[in-house]
């Protein structure tokens, strides 16, 4: 394939600065939304946290809850972030909101700073199997990867976790390419990094022990046996190292072992595995884990144009069954095995983080293969152009989440505005609760300001009063009647009622012979029958050229995190 006449050298580089430098520039703007209001992000919240506590306190850290659910990576490089900051500046206080900001945007930088620095590592992966021309083409499409750019703005884990997954790639394409001790041992150290940054980077082991197959000194035939000697213990050992690296930099797994094992059992396995049933995962009460990847979660994180042209990529690279074709069509394959299994029964949106490089690179192989036969040049110029405009024009449009006032603080702003002092207000208590009170003027880092049970009132600027739709609604053991008389007793307390999208989304999943009382609480608010009425409701949308793209049907954490409806009510 590489024969053929491609670009050259200085043309391709001038692209890869370019499609980088777009790249960056949808990553880092905007990355004071929301600040400093912590709890937007009920994962990013909890990253945060674990790295104020880590600087302070180890022990502290280790056995504060769910600790363990998220990998220690991307918070251990927070905290030499700050470190260095602070050396040149001065000590941040989270408890000014001058420094909270300071502190959201350094851990949101290191985010959009990896993201940009994977656009390269995708050129580089695309080149070797492809040349450069597919190596360009691959930058430009996770340049501009709606789900990856969006993510780059969160200081959570798929981002890092992406990255030490297409580097390992690049080390597994020399592995390929020259079966050399040390591009595999550079893999293993891949694999235990993408560990650090988040643990689903497990599906890099079979990858590994795929590459040293088809490496030129792997098996051709069944005997003899050496050569498949050879891969498992070059693979076994470089699993080994990985896991070694691992431990390396979070020996807390080890020191506390009981309490890492019983995160990941209780916050990771159950949830995902169906053993349990949180109330954060009932949005997928009704939904076929399986086919929503390709029907919701690519769909609405890569747009329809490049999620088609990537699969199709998939199986154009299964036909061209050379050695790195192979290798790269079992990327995302092996990613989708692993991550399918495990989140079938919660899919949410961001399990396709590490999804979009590859197919990034799926589709730009396909492209550029296909563009060098001159039978298929013209339609596969033709696609290549809609993939990569209508990649570009969904990352424009998406920009606009960005570029608009945060619906949870307009909404504040607005109750400031209109609604008087010591009102009384009944809220669902949930990450997007619009900041009120003392928290919306004087935030604290190290406060709960979302009112969890068994909380029942809090006067501050407001009387605000909790419907707690978790335990007292969602718990199966609970009666109708109760639900019933639990609903008019919160709603008998209050004039106004400001609630957002989360609980609403989650209950329009749930089965109406277990949670009909709670749906139909919803439907007759809307409808006016409880004697309230809708004021006012925030809401954005991504947005191009005066047309609005109403993602509603999206996966719910994909408008959850960073533009959520909110809504008003007033009794009448």
């Amino acid at each position: 394939m590489r024969a053929t006449p491609d670009l050259g050298r200085r043309t391709a580089l001038l692209w890869l600065a370019a499609a980088t430098a777009l790249g960056a520039g949808f990553r880092f703007y905007g990355l004071a939304w929301g600040a400093p209001y912590f709890h937007f992000h009920m994962d990013e919240h909890l990253v945060f946290t674990d790295a104020y506590l880590l600087a302070r306190d180890t022990h502290a850290a280790a056995m504060s809850g769910k600790f363990f659910m998220y990998s220690p990576g991307p918070p251990y490089l927070l905290n030499l972030v700050v470190r260095a900051y602070e050396a040149f500046a001065h000590p941040l206080n989270l408890t000014v909101p001058r420094d909270e900001i300071t502190y959201m945007v350094l851990g949101r930088a290191i985010s959009a700073t990896i993201g940009t620095a994977t656009i390269p590592l995708v050129y580089v992966v695309a080149r070797h199997v492809s040349g450069r021309l597919a190596g360009v083409f691959a930058a430009f499409l996770l340049a501009c990867a709606v789900i990856h750019l969006r993510d780059s703005h969160f200081f959570a884990l798929d981002i890092s976790a992406a990255f030490c997954t297409v580097l390992t790639w690049c080390f597994l394409t020399r592995t390929v390419e020259r079966g050399s001790a040390g591009a595999t041992a550079a893999s293993g150290i891949g694999l235990g990094l993408g560990l650090l940054s988040k643990y689903s980077a497990a599906f890099l082991a079979p990858l590994i022990g795929i590459a040293e197959l088809l490496s030129p000194k792997g098996p051709r035939h069944i005997r003899p046996l050496r050569p498949w000697i050879r891969v498992a213990v070059r693979t076994t050992a470089a699993v080994a190292l990985g896991v070694a690296v691992f431990l390396l930099f979070d020996p807390l797994v080890i020191k506390y072992y009981d309490k890492f094992r019983s995160d990941i059992k209780d916050w990771v396995i159950d949830p995902l595995s169906g053993t349990s049933k949180p109330e954060w995962i009932a949005q997928f009460a009704d939904v076929n884990g399986v086919t929503y990847w390709f029907t919701n979660l690519l769909w609405w994180g890569l747009g329809p144009a490049l999620e088609i042209w990537a699969l199709a990529g998939v199986v154009w690279l299964l036909v061209r069954r050379d050695r790195l074709a192979l290798l790269a069509a079992a990327f995302p394959i092996a990613y989708w095995l692993s991550a399918g299994r495990t989140a079938t029964v919660a899919p949410f949106i961001r399990y396709i983080v590490p999804l979009a490089p590859s197919l990034a690179v799926t589709a730009a192989v396909l492209s550029a293969d296909l563009l060098r036969r001159p039978r298929w040049r013209r339609p596969a110029m033709l696609a290549t152009t809609i993939v990569i405009g209508a990649t570009m024009l969904w990352a424009v449009a998406y920009m606009n989440v960005f570029r608009s006032p945060d619906s949870r603080l307009s909404a504040s702003k607005w109750l400031i505005e209109h609604v008087p002092r010591d009102s009384r207000i009944l809220i669902e208590p949930s990450q997007n609760t619009p900041p009120m009170g003392s928290y919306l003027t004087a935030v604290n880092f190290h406060d709960q300001y979302v009112m969890f049970y068994p909380q029942t009132e809090r006067h501050d600027y407001y009387w605000l009063y909790p419907l707690d739709t978790y335990r007292s609604l969602y718990n199966r053991g609970v009666d109708d009647n109760f639900r019933r008389n639990y609903i008019q007793s919160r709603l008998a307390l209050v004039d106004w009622i400001v609630m957002d999208e989360t609980y609403l989304e989650q209950y329009k999943h749930l089965p109406e012979s277990e949670h009909g009382v709670v749906k139909q609480y919803y439907r007759d608010l809307f409808a006016g029958r409880l004697g309230f009425q809708l004021v006012q409701s925030f809401k954005v949308y991504p947005s191009l050229a005066g047309l609005t793209i109403n993602d509603d049907r999206a996966e719910w954490t994909f408008r959850l995190f960073d533009h959520p409806g909110v809504y008003i009510f007033h009794r009448q």
